[in-house]
């Protein structure tokens, strides 16, 4: 008898989705991970700690403070976009098109005029990707053989 454990490495999932108008044209393409991803997981816990460590002195507030939401969105452009496709920046009437990268996507995030709805999207969809995944994982979980029998064989 022996009791058999699958070891799973690397339990992240991303997905990619498409950005589309409101006519239903892709605008992009993200690869998006789930919200359960450890790394953002560890970013928000992180922004909220910030917060409750700063205290609630208003008046040591500098300019290098980042607000709350700022945090957040910092939180999920680093570790919720894994790459993208079609994202194009313009900057000064010149239109390049940038790299994923964590400093881009935040970019993307805090600087775009639609950073805000592009954040929602990706959320959402890290949201659902990592329900999707959970509910996959039960459903093998539950179907393996040898669950718990009920006896636990210690000083039985």
């Amino acid at each position: 008898m022996a009791l058999k454990v699958a070891i799973q490495k690397s339990r992240e999932v991303a997905l990619w989705k498409e950005y589309k108008d409101v006519d239903g044209n892709v605008l992009a393409e993200f690869k998006i991970r789930g919200d359960g991803y450890k790394p953002f997981r560890v970013a928000n816990e992180r922004a909220q700690n910030q917060v409750a460590s700063k205290g609630y002195n208003v008046s040591t507030a500098n300019a290098e403070d980042k607000l709350y939401h700022e945090l957040l969105l910092e939180a999920a452009a680093c570790h919720l976009i894994a790459d993208w496709k079609g994202v194009v920046f313009v900057e000064d009437g010149k239109e390049i098109e940038p790299p994923c990268t964590p400093e881009n996507a935040t970019k993307l995030f805090n600087m775009g005029d639609i950073g805000l709805a592009i954040w929602v999207f990706v959320k959402a969809n890290a949201e659902k990707i990592q329900i999707d995944a959970d509910t996959a994982q039960a459903e093998i979980m539950g179907k393996s053989s040898g669950s718990i029998s009920g006896t636990q064989g210690m000083g039985d």
